[in-house]
């Protein structure tokens, strides 16, 4: 087979979709070293985040910026196709949303991550979420394959675009254990410890400062539960600015809880790893997600976690975490105490936490995902009776 990716997320992007694209293709290109594969992006690649090598890749830097890409593919709708920039394919994929026009005997792939756009538009940026309601429907009535991150995201597909569940393939976002587990190193952790200035018992948050993860509802819910005999001394919130972040600083000194709560921004891997093994207990109160990785990479470090009973999240992350109900800031506040309080539910959750994330890596990803091209390379057209999409 002669397979095609999009790879210009995994290119511009350090985190997200970015992170997604680099993890599934890198699982991919190394379970399947006999099909020839050719990676496009339309950015420049970096030190950071270079396009992989190996004998059956090949990498074509489109010299057409993404921008003008986008006016010529998403809103003209230009006939130029994407083979002239692959050369010739059997199989295209494109794994952030949008397929650009390709030959009818391309056999065409895409990936939809949510529908926060459309479920959720108050917390999508309005200019993407106006440019996804362009390009989605199109690349998903387009494509012979849909692959969704979770069963969840199949379902608003039929809802909202009645995609045939025969051509929907549930493919799950993984975690690198190799990465992703416990350090107990005490060097490490103090040395973290102390560069964040950190107390335990400590409570961690994973994600943008954006309205979608309820950091608000958080620092609200920390706040009833820090007054609390058993209580978190403090609350550390790893990830960058987003959109509206604002809201969420000028809560912290509403509150006065400058001492108590940390902006630690964007950090490293290993500090990230490092955080997700000192912490106490990971709290993540999203309102919607496609998938949500954060509770998963949490487990695979030790951290108990307390997650939403919204989207996606309950099928995520199934018996080994305490679902709330992230509009309740009570109910959150209650639970970070059940578990700071209760050791043996702190035990429990922990050990549920390792034995489940072992469902969820990158090469069992790669695996579904190399299936489908094969089975759509042989001409197979519906995927209801592979147990893919129930």
């Amino acid at each position: 087979m002669r397979i095609a990716i999009d790879y210009t997320a995994a290119i511009r992007q350090g985190a997200g979709i970015g992170a997604y694209v680099r993890s599934l293709v890198a699982a991919t290109l190394a379970l399947d070293t006999t099909n020839q594969y050719t990676l496009l992006a339309s950015g420049r690649p970096s030190g950071d985040r270079p396009f992989p090598q190996g004998e059956h890749i090949r990498s074509r830097n489109m010299l057409i910026p993404d921008r003008y890409l986008n006016i010529l593919w998403y809103r003209w709708r230009t006939p130029l196709p994407a083979t002239l920039f692959s050369g010739a394919t059997d199989i295209y994929h494109g794994p952030d949303f949008t397929l650009p026009p390709l030959p009818k005997h391309v056999r065409k792939v895409v990936t939809i991550h949510d529908l926060a756009f459309l479920e959720h538009p108050e917390y999508a940026v309005p200019s993407l979420a106006a440019y996804l309601r362009k390009v989605v429907p199109q690349a998903v009535a387009q494509a012979d394959v849909v692959t969704t991150v979770s069963h969840e995201v199949g379902r608003t597909l039929i809802k909202h675009f009645q995609t045939p569940p025969e051509k929907l393939v549930v493919i799950p976002n993984g975690v690198n254990l190799r990465t992703f587990r416990r350090i107990t190193d005490p060097l490490i952790l103090n040395a973290t410890r102390h560069k964040f200035g950190l107390q335990s018992p400590l409570v961690l948050a994973v994600g943008t400062q954006e309205p979608r993860k309820n950091h608000v509802g958080l620092i609200n819910a920390f706040y009833q539960a820090q007054k609390q005999k058993h209580g978190p001394a403090m609350l550390a919130i790893a990830g960058g600015e987003g959109w509206l972040y604002e809201e969420t600083r000028q809560l912290v000194a509403k509150l006065q809880l400058e001492e108590k709560v940390r902006f630690l921004g964007r950090v490293s891997e290993l500090e990230l790893v490092t955080l997700y093994s000192m912490a106490d207990l990971f709290v993540f109160p999203s309102f919607f997600e496609g998938f949500g990785i954060p509770p998963l990479e949490a487990m695979a470090c030790g951290a108990p976690v307390i997650t939403s009973n919204l989207s996606s999240l309950p099928e995520v992350v199934g018996d080994a975490a305490l679902l709330v109900n992230p509009y309740d800031t009570d109910a959150i506040a209650s639970s970070m105490l059940q578990v700071l309080g209760d050791e043996i539910l702190h035990a429990d959750l922990q050990q549920k936490g390792y034995s489940h994330v072992q469902k969820y890596t990158w090469e069992k990803s790669a695996e579904r995902l190399l299936k489908t091209y094969q089975q759509l390379y042989q001409g197979q057209t519906d995927f209801s009776n592979e147990g893919a999409f129930l």
